[in-house]
């Protein structure tokens, strides 16, 4: 080209389809993620060479920034508006009717999909149907200890059986068929109760076990009597025993339900894998903290938690990581990168969910207090420089994580993604027992920096009730609902009032559905009529209950005109009495000021007053003039 300016020119490649007899095919193949395709630039490092109007429109957007941000919808919570222009205002106004409309769209949304997911499903109480469990003691009557033939009460700790004379038969029973177990003293005997489980009996969730056989029948209790004190306190103390080993074996097992079996870990061969080391592992494997290295593997990570033992080694598959979070230890002491699991798994003997590898901020062993260059300089010099060797240590220890969390991605092909979290739109909450700093992300909405952990998937949730939101109040509560109705619903309580309005827009933002109440619910129940029947729950009008204070409804008492009317012989006479009313206060006005200007005109002129105060001093003596004696006083007689 013969212009100058037509040589450079930009290119833009779409994906190209050839179309052939037997179909279409896409000629392009390559990543097309936003996550792989998206580039962003830190503005800090380009040089600042910009035109005079590109400085004004900058300026411009920046201040329309601040304004906008300036803007921001907040709850009324005094008498004092919070800006004294209209205009600010109207779209106030405006994005809470933009608010409103998405959030009405939202609640449709869920409401066809909630009748779509659970039509013709019939629904449950939300507990399993509890049945009579079998057991087998022995497989074989000759498996029976010999000592039970003697028609004594034998505890069988390995069988876990109790075996017992009925009839002159020994009779075993296994643990779990014994409910309870109690002894008693009365005169010379001995009185031990066995209470056998049995259907029907209680009212409880333990209780509530149906029998497939119909005509089946229970024993409840047996009773046994004997003279021999030493030999039914140690026949009770057995059964004790090995019903509380039998319970602790059914917590355990109960516990390790969904744990799922994972992969072995490949690790990198023929050379040495990638690994940030001294960083410490929370939950703890072991009594004490010692640092140790995290590495990435072919398919996960290991960390070989040192200790006493050698060395742990801790494997996390890329396939279990459900979220990837890094942290930066801006305002925070803790730089880490927390990994939360799509299955949960063993950490010593601990069920594991969440699993964190951070390292402090703050290096206690960096310390400059004593060295010649502190003898020789004074003043703030010293205290500036550790300022920004501390800045220059968090940004180091920022980039040697997030490049490590990043290389963590790199690895598993982007199954796992990056999240950071924003802390520029927290809030404060109390999801456990302390009130947190909750951190919203792409995601989730996490706490990361201290234990118990909080991490919440916003795909999992269905809707958001904000509970106590009322004027005057300084706190509400918010009520997280899963799609998942088994799951018990998640509270997060004590959140300022004044962040109510940005927390809306934030779930605006992310899609979710919310709705507001003036009271706390009974979410037990309501979970239990809802699993009950989902089905007609949605048909009923779904969450539709919980939406007639919230957001959702357009405010009716705005839009009503006022129902006072007053009739035209009332309003002519209410004008006549106005009238008359304002007649009279007009003469009594006229008076009064009659009067005062009378009061006014009765006075002394100035010249009338400049001749009394000439003769008052006339009457005084002059300075330097001999004092006038006066008379002397008479004194007083006493009486």
């Amino acid at each position: 080209a013969t212009d100058a300016r037509a040589r450079t020119y930009a290119y833009q490649l779409a994906d190209t389809v050839v179309v052939g007899a037997e179909g279409a095919a896409v000629a392009a193949s390559c990543i097309k993620k936003p996550n792989d395709v998206s580039f962003f630039f830190n503005d800090d490092d380009e040089p600042a060479k910009a035109e005079p109007t590109r400085a004004k429109a900058a300026s411009a957007g920046s201040a329309k920034a601040r304004g906008g941000a300036a803007r921001a919808p907040t709850t009324r919570t005094s008498a004092i508006l919070p800006s004294k222009f209209r205009s600010d205002e109207r779209e106030d106004e405006s994005s809470v009717r933009q608010r409103r409309e998405h959030q009405k769209e939202l609640l449709s949304r869920l409401q066809a999909d909630g009748q779509r997911r659970f039509a013709g499903e019939a629904g449950t109480d939300g507990e399993e149907a509890r049945t009579v469990r079998r057991f087998e003691s022995y497989k074989r009557e000759t498996a029976i200890p010999r000592e039970a033939r003697s028609g004594r009460i034998i505890v069988d700790e390995r069988a876990d059986t109790v075996v017992l004379p009925i009839y002159g038969m020994a009779v075993p029973f296994h643990i779990s068929t014994i409910k309870s177990a109690s002894k008693s003293d009365e005169g010379e005997y001995v009185y031990l109760r066995l209470n056998l489980v049995s259907p029907g009996q209680g009212v409880g969730k333990k209780d509530a076990a149906q029998d497939d056989n119909g005509g089946a029948s229970f024993v409840r209790s047996l009773t046994f009597r004997s003279t021999d004190v030493a030999r039914m306190a140690e026949i009770h103390h057995g059964i004790t025993g090995l019903k509380r080993d039998q319970a602790k074996r059914e917590a355990e097992k109960a516990q390790l339900a969904d744990i799922v079996e994972q992969d072995r870990l490949v690790q990198v061969a023929g050379q040495r894998p990638q690994r940030l080391g001294d960083v410490f592992m929370r939950p703890l494997a072991e009594g004490k903290r010692f640092p140790a290295a995290l590495e990435i593997h072919s398919n996960g990570l290991r960390y070989m938690a040192a200790g006493r033992s050698g060395g742990t080694p801790v494997d996390i598959l890329f396939n279990n990581i459900r979220h990837l979070f890094f942290q930066p230890c801006d305002k925070e002491l803790l730089v880490l990168i927390h990994v939360n699991l799509r299955n949960p798994i063993i950490l010593g003997k601990k069920k594991i969910q969440d699993i964190q590898f951070y390292r402090e901020a703050s290096d206690a062993a960096f310390d400059e207090t004593g060295n010649r260059r502190r003898r020789i300089r004074y003043g703030d010099e010293d205290e500036i420089e550790a300022e920004q060797e501390e800045l220059r240590r968090r940004r180091q220890l920022n980039k040697e994580f997030e490049d490590f969390a990043t290389r963590i991605v790199d690895a598993s092909n982007h199954d796992v993604e990056l999240d950071k979290p924003f802390r520029n739109i927290a809030f404060t909450g109390v999801p456990a027992r302390a009130n947190v700093l909750l951190q919203p992300t792409v995601e989730c909405l996490v706490h990361l920096s201290d234990a118990p952990f909080f991490v919440l998937t916003v795909a999992d949730v269905e809707l958001v009730h904000l509970e106590r939101v009322q004027f005057g109040l300084k706190n509400f509560d918010m009520v997280f609902v899963f799609r998942d109705f088994k799951r018990t619903p998640v509270h997060v309580n004590t959140v300022p009032m004044k962040q109510l309005d940005d927390i809306k827009e934030w779930l605006d933002s992310v899609n979710l559905a919310f709705t507001e109440g003036p009271v706390n619910l009974n979410w037990s129940q309501i979970m239990k009529t809802v699993n009950k029947d989902p089905a007609g729950f949605y048909e009923d009008g779904g969450w539709a209950f919980l939406a007639l204070d919230s957001d959702a409804e357009d405010d009716g008492s705005e839009e009503e005109e006022s129902e006072f009317s007053m009739s035209e012989d009332e309003l002519a006479e209410s004008e006549s009495e106005g009238s008359d009313d304002g007649s009279v206060a007009g003469t009594e006005s006229d008076e009064s000021e009659g009067d005062y200007d009378d009061e006014s005109e009765s006075g002394e002129d100035w010249d009338e007053l400049e001749a009394k105060a000439k003769a008052y001093d006339d009457k005084r003596p002059r300075t330097g003039d001999p004092p006038v004696e006066s008379a002397p006083a008479k004194r007083a007689r006493k009486r």
